[in-house]
């Protein structure tokens, strides 16, 4: 094949990174430092955090409780363009990276462009959005995927784990700027 019709695989494995733990950035938050997602059959939902705005506090209240109990919150590098959120079975990918922009389109032969999403916070929410969820916290997500900043995708039963897809970074630039977000199917 020509060089600029080169297949090439969705993630390389080699490169995952665990995701940070929320509780030595924000020992306030109360999110959960697991990175694993359980998908019932249902959506997941993948937002920029702002949108559900100080949520979290109090700890007690039953949106802060679903997204603790449920969700996985991940730290990224502020991104006011919308990127593609591409699913080839069993990864999601949010393609992040700055050095990936040209060659975006080639991912499309090898996944299924599911949605945009941008994160001008600089934290993604993924959450499973089961039938028990808070019609407060609903409410707020509806509105998020309403202004287009956030996803909903349909996947398939099963456990995920969220990783960095972390590649080379060129001396005097930061790592975040060159890692993806995957989310595996175990």
């Amino acid at each position: 094949m020509p060089p600029s019709k080169q297949r090439h695989a969705l993630v390389d494995p080699k490169r995952f990174k665990t995701i940070q733990d929320l509780t030595k950035l924000r020992p306030d938050c109360g999110a959960a430092i697991d990175d694993i997602l359980m998908i019932d059959d249902e959506f997941l939902l993948i937002v920029d955090l702002t949108h559900i705005g100080d949520l979290l506090n109090p700890f007690n209240s039953p949106s802060a409780s679903y997204v603790r109990t449920h969700g996985v919150i991940v730290a990224s590098h502020s991104r006011d363009v919308a990127c593609p959120v591409i699913w080839g079975d069993p990864f999601l990918l949010l393609v992040l990276s700055n050095h990936l922009d040209e060659k975006i389109m080639g991912y499309a032969d090898v996944g299924e462009v599911v949605g945009n999403v941008s994160c001008p916070a600089g934290s993604f929410l993924f959450l499973p959005v089961q039938k028990d969820i808070p019609k407060p916290l609903n409410s707020l997500l509806d509105e998020a995927l309403k202004k287009e900043t956030g996803v909903k995708i349909k996947l398939p039963k099963g456990t995920y784990r969220v990783f960095y897809e972390q590649f080379e970074v060129p001396e005097g630039t930061k790592k975040e700027y060159y890692q993806n977000i995957v989310v595996q199917r175990q």
